[in-house]
């Protein structure tokens, strides 16, 4: 299967669990708006993320919200966040498909 054939998939997946999140739960915490663009852009193709901030930065995403964003997804159960094996390495997230309720 091509790339492209993998990523819609996956694309779709995370646009209908944040729906069904938001369906749920919009009165009490729905995702921000943007909250399938950032999954998508993390997880293409894997459920593990370990790469630098930055990057997401580049994609078009900014700084500033980003980690609070980061922290809405694993707060609504779809990141879980790992330590590294070694301090000062890159943060790694898990991207979780549906939600893991907390």
């Amino acid at each position: 299967m091509s790339p492209s054939r993998q990523t819609v998939p996956r694309k779709r997946d995370i646009e209908a669990a944040v729906a069904a999140y938001n369906a749920i739960d919009r009165e009490t915490a729905p995702l921000p708006p943007d909250a399938t663009r950032l999954l998508a852009a993390m997880f293409p193709r894997n459920a593990l993320w370990e790469r630098n901030f930055e990057d997401l930065i580049a994609k078009g995403f900014d700084g500033g919200t980003l980690r609070r964003w980061l922290r809405t997804l694993t707060d609504a159960g779809f990141l879980s966040r790992e330590e590294p094996a070694r301090r000062g390495l890159v943060p790694i997230y898990r991207l979780h498909l549906p939600p893991v309720r907390r």
